[in-house]
């Protein structure tokens, strides 16, 4: 496939290529927050319906695919949040304090790949989502930053001490 050839007069990607380089990173980037593959899922697919509802309007010059579809990811979680637990009233980022592991990462037979998804059942959703942010989704800290509406500088500290605090939940071993 030809990108430069597919793109639009305007020289941005069409959606279906939008989609398929960003779809595995975004689910990604809500499975590490959610910690639960069907919600994950659900979250995923609305992302992509918003993003393909509003894709006329997206303005490269604001910000990147990853970082639009990355916001329009965290504002659908608030929403799935809040539609969760309309019966009663709960913070979003108190939620999922303690992520509960799913049936696949439970049998996860790698011991790197279950030491990690321990330490993610000890991580806030916020936590998760920055170290999503940062490793899985390799964005630098500016994009961070826009995302969750910091300083570049604050977004770098964050991540030092997220790291720090993995691992002192993992013993003091490298991760």
């Amino acid at each position: 496939m030809n990108l430069l050839r597919d793109r639009s007069h305007s020289g941005k990607l069409t959606f279906e290529q939008v989609y398929e380089q960003y779809y595995e990173k975004v689910f990604n980037f809500v499975y590490m927050r959610l910690l639960h593959r069907e919600d994950a899922e659900d979250v995923t697919e609305d992302t992509f319906l918003k993003a393909m509802n509003s894709f006329d309007g997206y303005d490269p010059a604001k910000a990147s695919y990853i970082t639009w579809l990355c916001t329009i990811a965290r504002n659908t979680m608030i929403d799935h949040v809040r539609k969760a637990h309309s019966d009663k009233v709960v913070p979003f980022d108190e939620s999922f304090d303690r992520g509960v592991m799913d049936k696949e990462l439970e049998s996860l037979t790698d011991d790197t790949q279950k030491r990690v998804a321990e330490i993610f059942t000890h991580l806030k959703q916020d936590e998760r989502e920055l170290l999503a942010m940062r490793y899985n989704m390799e964005m630098d800290y500016k994009q961070i930053a826009e995302i969750i509406g910091i300083e570049p500088k604050a977004a770098a500290k964050r991540v030092e001490r997220l790291l720090k605090k993995c691992r002192e939940i993992d013993g003091g071993t490298k991760i």
